[in-house]
C-alpha cells in the first residue's frame, strides 16, 4: 500500500473466433491439392503462360509431350521450348496464347498442327487455349491444352488405307475371277498342244513356251489382284521363315546386280503364315530394292523373335512374332510420297503398276501383322514385318512321287464354262482317268446319283466353287456326301481367297487347286486325294 491506499492493474482480454477462417484456409489447400493431382494425373499436357508467354506452370503430360522437365520450362518462354508447325506445309502457326488473350475467348490449334521438340523429334497434336483473367477482369495470361494425337491419326490413315484396298478389292474380285477362267483356258489349252508328240518337234513349240510363260506371268498378276479381293483368310500353318525369306529372296534376285547380306537370329520360332502368300511379300519387297538399285547394290534382310507385351493403342495384338526387316541402300522415298506408297496403283517407277507394296500391306494385314516403312532421300528404304508365331512344330511332308505318272479312275468334273470342261476332259484322259462333265451342281448331283445306281460310281469328283445363277460346288457336294459319305472331292475356284478355298477341309474338300491351274498342279492334287482313299 502507498498512502494508505490499495493499487489495482486491470487486463483486457479480446477473443476472435477463426474457425470460419481456419476452415476455409483448410478448404483452399484441399481445393490446390486437388486441383494439383488432376493436373498432374491428366493425360493431356497443360501449359500457363503469363501475358508475355512465359511459362509459369506445366504438368508432367506437357514436359513429356514438349520433351523438356518443369524447372526447365517454368520461366522461359513457351516459343522457346518448342515450335508449333502446319503438318502438311511446315507454315508456322499463330502461338496460341497470343490469339486466344488478343480475342479475349478459347481458341483451337488449327489441323494438322505438327509440335516440334528441341530434340528433333514432332508430335502430330491437338489443343486449345483459353484466357486467364484476374480480379479485376483483365486478361493476365493464358492456359494451353495440348494433347498427343500422332497415334489416333496414324490409325486414322490405317483404316483409311484398309478402306481404299477394300474397295480396290471389290473390283479386282470380280474381274480377276472371270479373267482366271479365261487363263484356265489358255494355259489348258497351251498344255494340250506342247503334250502332242507332233508339236513338240517343229518350231512353234518355241513360241508354246513363250505363250505359256506370258500366260503364267498374267496368272501371277491375277494372283495380286485376288489378294485385295474381299473375304477369304490365308491358308495358314507351322512354317520355319528363315528357309522361306532367303529362298524367296534368292529367286527375286535371279539375274540383277543386287546381292543379299541374310541375318537370322539363332532359334527362330516357326511363323503362323501361308507360305505362298509370304513368299510374295518378300519377293515383292526385294523387287522394290533390285529397282531402287538398278547399278547394284546390297539389299540387308534380317529375321528375329520379338514378344509384344500388352499395352494401349498398339497396330499388334500382345503375343510372339516373326520381325523380318528388308533394308536397301538407294536414293530412298520422299517424305512426302511415303505415306503413299502402300496404295493401290501408286508408284514411282517407270516400270511399276503400283500393285507390289499394295500387295504386301494386304497380305500382311490379313495375317494380323504389321508393316512399316521407314526411307530417308539418300540413305536407302527399310521396311520392319511382324508376322504371327505358331506354337506347333513345322511339318515335315515325304517327298511324293512324280504328278504326271499315270492315275486312273472315274472323276466327275463341273464347271459352269463349257471351254473348260472341253480342256479339262482331254488332260483328265490323258493322265490315264476316266472324265464326265457337269456344267453346274444339280447336274452334277444327278449324274453322281445315277452312276452310283448303275454301279459304276465316281472315285473322285472335281467341283467348281461359283456358278452364276445355279447350284456351286459346296452345295452340290453337301447333297452328294447325302449319297456317299466317303466321296472324295476337289474343290476349284478362280477366287482363290474364298473361305472355302482358304480351309478347303473344314468345309468338307479334300483337296483344292485354285484356276488357272497348271497341269502339274492339277496331277499332284489329284494324286494326292485319290491316295487319300486308296492308301498310297
Amino acid at each position: 500500500m502507498v498512502g494508505g491506499e490499495a493499487q489495482y492493474h486491470r487486463t483486457q482480454l479480446a477473443l476472435l473466433d477463426l474457425t470460419q477462417m481456419k476452415t476455409a484456409q483448410q478448404a483452399l489447400a484441399a481445393e490446390r491439392e486437388r486441383l494439383s493431382v488432376t493436373l498432374r494425373a491428366m493425360a493431356e499436357g497443360v501449359v500457363t503462360v503469363d501475358n508475355a508467354g512465359v511459362v509459369q506452370f506445366i504438368n508432367h503430360s506437357a514436359c513429356a509431350l514438349i520433351g523438356t522437365s518443369a524447372a526447365q520450362a517454368i520461366g522461359r518462354p513457351f516459343a522457346a521450348l518448342c515450335q508449333l508447325v502446319h503438318a502438311k506445309t511446315g507454315v508456322p502457326v499463330r502461338p496460341p496464347d497470343t490469339g486466344a488473350r488478343n480475342a479475349g475467348q478459347a481458341v483451337v490449334l488449327p489441323a494438322q498442327t505438327l509440335l516440334m521438340r528441341a530434340d528433333g523429334e514432332s508430335r502430330l497434336v491437338e489443343g486449345r487455349c483459353a484466357p486467364m483473367k484476374g480480379e479485376d477482369g483483365g486478361i493476365i495470361g493464358a492456359v494451353l491444352v495440348l494433347h498427343d494425337a500422332t497415334e489416333e491419326s496414324r490409325l486414322r490413315d490405317e483404316l483409311e488405307r484398309a478402306s481404299k484396298l477394300e474397295s480396290v478389292g471389290l473390283l479386282a474380285g470380280g474381274i480377276a475371277h472371270d479373267f482366271n477362267n479365261i487363263l484356265a483356258i489358255i494355259m489348258g489349252n497351251l498344255t494340250l498342244a506342247l503334250m502332242d508328240e507332233k508339236v513338240k518337234a517343229t518350231p512353234a513349240a518355241r513360241w508354246l513356251h513363250e505363250a505359256e510363260r506370258g500366260a503364267n506371268r498374267a496368272r501371277d498378276l491375277t494372283q495380286q489382284l485376288l489378294t485385295f479381293a474381299k473375304g477369304g483368310e490365308p491358308v495358314r500353318s507351322a512354317v520355319q521363315l528363315a528357309d522361306l525369306v532367303k529362298e524367296a529372296a534368292e529367286f527375286a534376285l535371279h539375274g540383277s546386280a543386287v546381292r543379299c547380306e541374310f541375318q537370322p537370329a539363332p532359334a527362330l520360332r516357326p511363323a503362323q503364315v501361308d507360305k505362298g502368300q509370304i513368299g510374295q511379300v518378300v519377293q515383292n519387297l526385294v523387287l522394290n530394292a533390285v529397282q531402287a538399285m538398278p547399278r547394284g547394290g546390297v539389299v540387308h534382310i534380317a529375321l528375329r523373335n520379338e514378344t509384344v507385351p500388352p499395352g494401349p493403342a498398339q497396330p499388334l495384338a500382345p503375343g510372339d512374332y516373326l520381325h523380318l526387316t528388308v533394308r536397301d541402300n538407294g536414293p530412298g522415298i520422299a517424305p512426302a510420297l511415303l505415306p503413299r506408297i502402300f496404295e493401290p496403283y501408286f508408284t514411282t517407277k517407270e516400270t511399276g503398276v503400283g500393285l507390289g507394296l499394295a500387295t504386301v500391306y494386304s497380305i500382311v494385314k490379313k495375317h494380323a501383322g504389321h508393316v512399316t516403312v521407314e526411307s530417308v532421300p539418300g540413305g536407302g528404304t527399310t521396311f520392319q514385318i511382324w508376322l504371327p508365331a505358331s506354337a506347333a512344330a513345322v511339318e515335315t511332308k515325304a517327298v511324293s512321287q512324280s504328278p504326271f505318272e499315270e492315275l486312273c479312275g472315274r472323276v466327275l468334273f463341273m464347271d459352269d464354262e463349257e471351254a473348260i470342261r472341253q480342256m479339262a476332259s482331254i488332260l483328265l484322259s490323258r493322265l490315264g482317268l476316266e472324265p464326265v462333265m457337269a456344267e453346274d451342281g444339280k447336274e452334277a448331283v444327278r449324274v453322281f446319283e445315277a452312276a452310283r445306281t448303275s454301279g459304276s460310281p465316281f472315285d473322285l469328283v472335281v467341283m467348281d466353287l461359283t456358278v452364276p445363277g445355279g447350284m456351286g460346288g459346296l452345295e452340290a457336294l453337301q447333297r452328294i456326301r447325302a449319297i456317299d459319305p466317303q466321296v472324295r472331292a476337289i474343290v476349284s475356284s478362280g477366287y482363290s481367297s474364298d473361305p472355302v478355298m482358304a480351309d478347303h477341309r473344314a468345309h468338307g474338300f479334300d483337296g483344292m487347286v485354285a484356276k488357272p491351274y497348271r497341269i502339274s498342279d492339277l496331277a499332284k492334287t489329284l494324286r494326292e486325294v485319290l491316295g487319300q482313299r486308296t492308301g498310297g
